[in-house]
């Protein structure tokens, strides 16, 4: 039976971003109870950044008298217990002690992290639309190209946490720098923010992909096209490989326009033996929360 709000266990959530930061406090079974978003202020650093949304945290506790059951925390890069990977958006992240500094603050809960499209995964699997999949593949396309990938009704995090970031797949035999020269070829060609880059200089546009879409423009038009058959070349690959029986796509790509999923359908299709099942994922913009919920949740759970 799920405790009243007041005056027992809530599950508390962080989800931690390079503009902005959510804290939310949520019931034994995920459901939202309160929440609050603060900016990151990244220019500040990692750590009152950190420091502000823990006392947020704190004080949603307190005003309901409760303590956490389980934290939750869906972040950028991959979290050690003394420093963060792959994370270089905000000042001073990769130095981040983010697991003690947690534990710290609400032992004796326990605490899960998770990067941020693992924890979108793990949403999409709790509650969304990988729910009672076996195998399958969680696409998010938006200001970083990253995949998770489920095995077993799991989401599979690899040797060193970094399972899926395709980011850093090389286009094709020109690449001559990856991740060993802190580039990710596809990340930068095809990401949010590499697009942008990219249409203002070939395109002399102010905007990303959200804005392209709008225009009745062939450039534009071409520009779009190229991009998702880029995005679409590499799911295939992916889909070969692990061979899914659904890929789940969100980020702001999913949520601007239908043509990047017609696109993928379409690579799927000719070039998959076995083309999955291709959805558009339950959780737009609120799915680092949502994650983060979930993580959460799996916390208290495994503890309990």
């Amino acid at each position: 039976m799920t405790p009243p709000a007041r005056g027992r266990g809530l599950l508390v959530g962080f989800d931690f971003g390079g503009t902005k930061l959510a804290v939310t406090l949520a019931d034994l079974h995920g459901a939202r109870v309160s929440g609050e978003v603060l900016p990151t202020e990244a220019e500040n650093g990692a750590e009152q950044a950190v420091r502000r949304a823990v006392a947020s945290a704190r004080r949603q506790l307190a005003d309901r008298e409760a303590v956490a059951a389980g934290v939750g925390v869906a972040t950028m890069g991959v979290t050690h217990d003394d420093h963060v990977e792959l994370a270089p958006n905000v000042p001073g992240w990769d130095r981040l002690a983010l697991p003690p500094i947690l534990e710290e603050a609400f032992g004796p809960a326990p605490v899960t992290i998770a990067n941020d499209v693992k924890a979108a995964a793990l949403a999409e699997l709790t509650w969304g639309e990988l729910r009672d999949v076996g195998t399958g593949v969680y696409l998010n396309l938006g200001t970083g190209v990253a995949a998770a990938l489920v095995v077993d009704g799991a989401v599979v995090d690899g040797a060193h946490g970094a399972a899926g970031e395709i980011g850093y797949w090389a286009r094709s035999r020109a690449d001559r720098v990856g991740a060993g020269g802190g580039r990710a070829p596809l990340e930068e060609y095809a990401g949010g923010s590499g697009a942008l880059l990219r249409a203002r200089s070939e395109l002399g546009v102010e905007g990303g992909v959200a804005a392209l879409a709008q225009l009745d423009d062939p450039a534009a038009r071409a520009f779009l096209e190229d991009l998702y058959a880029e995005i679409a070349l590499h799911t295939a690959n992916l889909a070969v490989a692990l061979d899914p029986e659904r890929v789940v796509v969100g980020g702001g790509y999913a949520r601007s326009s239908d043509a990047v999923l017609e696109a993928v359908r379409a690579r799927l299709d000719a070039f998959v033996p076995y083309p999955p099942e291709l959805r558009r994922a339950a959780f737009g913009a609120d799915a680092g929360t949502a994650g983060a919920v979930a993580l959460a949740m799996q916390a208290s759970r495994s503890a309990g």
